[in-house]
């Protein structure tokens, strides 16, 4: 059996080389892949050609849309629809709200919804699958631009010559600077490729896994291109299209990722949730709109970035329950289940009501809240404000209550938490410091949203 005697030098680098120009190709292969298979399987196929829905998707994206009936459409949804001012076009834009008049949309980067509405017969699909970027080539050669056409030849064109940088190790030739061979005597010819050995047939595998891997993952990271920490591409599938993204969140949690024990932030501040003690992924399919379930003893998701709490701050969510206790969301010290600080909250009292409250510079707890049932089991949205000493709650896009006394909020290191934390001696203190239900659709913001801007958010649905 031929056998490898001696290394020659510089094969290494010719090798590494040559092997990350194929990883390159492959992973352009197989992204390309990503935009067939779709329409093999029935669903409908688009290049994205502008950033009205920045920053979930870019020019150049190729979004994937699973059929879906028109009149099934939820808002919140991102719907590809036959374009009612051009015949001859697609739009691929967020079902803000459905009625009479029809389907109304709006681009995420849109300061107002579509002027036109769209009949439920021109839904083709609902997006689901994002591949980034491989649509730029059509776009550029429809529009007749030449000059990225021609520096992506070249680029292609380098990246194939230097796959063959390690040819002469391949084939077994000498070395061309010192003569040495590279194979035993009984080896093959040279110009003969030897037959590949048991270890090199695996290492051979461990490339094509290591390609395809590279492919999947480079594709998931891009799809929540907005996310600043890298650690939030780990998970293994794409992520459903998440909820409204409007007016410019500092923190956004969808709870779209099929599976996984991260969460991404797609308002791009890198706020990564990492999940602890028995959150699960509901409703998984992205048809379902998925969402986070809490109900173990001390389930939680929290930000990895610590900060001091804001002094000026919006936080909502959507969430369901049929139990009168936890928290929602709110701001903690720790990581730990009870933190030593811990408000900003939005919760469910022991009487089955939602609250808000801010922690006072003096540790006083200002709290309101107090009205209106949240246990029914349906969906609802809650948003707590604070600003300028005025601290407000809302329940389904309404004033629920506001209080002016707090003046002066704690201030101290912490991060935004869903889920789990102890709310001894607030105002409707539970016997159960857990949350027993679903959240949704959280959002931070370092503004005050003021009432009409809370009546579209909910409106706009998860």
């Amino acid at each position: 059996m031929p056998h490898l005697i001696r290394a020659c030098p510089g094969d290494l680098p010719a090798v590494a080389v040559a092997t990350a120009a194929r990883t390159v190709l492959w992973t352009v292969a197989l992204l390309a892949l990503w935009c067939v298979l779709p329409a093999a399987a029935g669903w409908s196929a688009t290049t994205v050609a502008s950033d009205s829905m920045a920053p979930r998707l870019r020019t150049g994206d190729v979004v994937a849309a699973a059929p879906i009936d028109g009149d099934d459409a939820v808002p919140g949804q991102v719907l590809l629809v036959d374009d009612p001012d051009h015949h001859d076009r697609l739009r691929l834009h967020r079902l803000v709200r459905s009625g009479d008049e029809g389907l109304r949309l709006r681009g995420d980067a849109n300061p107002a919804a579509d002027s036109s509405p769209v009949s439920p017969e021109a839904v083709h699909g609902v997006g689901v699958l994002r591949v980034p970027g491989v649509g730029l080539p059509g776009l550029w050669l429809r529009q007749g631009d030449g000059a990225p056409l021609l520096l992506l030849a070249a680029a292609a064109a380098v990246v194939a010559a230097l796959t063959r940088a390690d040819l002469d190790v391949r084939l077994g030739r000498p070395c061309r600077r010192c003569g040495a061979p590279r194979w035993a005597p009984d080896a093959p010819s040279v110009g003969q490729p030897p037959r590949a050995s048991g270890p090199a047939r695996l290492v051979a595998g461990v490339l094509v896994v290591a390609a395809v891997a590279a492919a999947g993952t480079a594709s998931d990271a891009a799809f929540s291109a907005t996310t600043g920490s890298a650690a939030s591409a780990s998970t293994s599938t794409f992520p459903c299209f998440g909820g409204p993204m409007l007016d410019s969140p500092v923190l956004a949690w969808d709870f779209s990722e099929p599976r996984g024990g991260d969460v991404r932030d797609a308002s791009g501040n890198g706020h990564l949730g990492r999940s602890m003690s028995g959150p699960v992924r509901t409703d998984a399919p992205c048809s379902g709109d998925p969402s986070m379930s809490f109900d173990a003893g001390d389930s939680r998701v929290q930000s990895r970035v610590v900060a001091d709490a804001p002094t000026t701050f919006s936080v909502e969510a959507w969430f369901r329950t049929d139990r009168a206790a936890g928290q929602i969301v709110g701001y903690s010290s720790s990581t730990a289940p009870a933190s030593p600080y811990k408000d900003r909250t939005l919760y469910v009292g022991s009487d089955g009501t939602l609250h808000f409250g801010v922690l006072g510079s003096n540790e006083f707890r200002f709290a309101i809240g107090g009205r209106g049932d949240v246990t029914d089991g349906d969906w609802h949205h809650a948003v707590g404000t604070y600003g300028s000493g005025t601290m407000r709650v809302y329940l389904d896009g309404e004033l629920l209550g506001q209080r002016t006394d707090n003046r002066s909020p704690k201030v101290y290191p912490g991060s935004w938490r869903v889920g789990r934390e102890s709310l001894a001696s607030w105002a409707g203190e539970p016997a159960d410091y857990t949350f027993h239900g679903d959240v949704d659709t959280v959002r931070a913001y370092d503004t005050v949203l003021d009432a009409a801007t809370v009546a579209a958010h909910h409106a706009a649905g998860r």
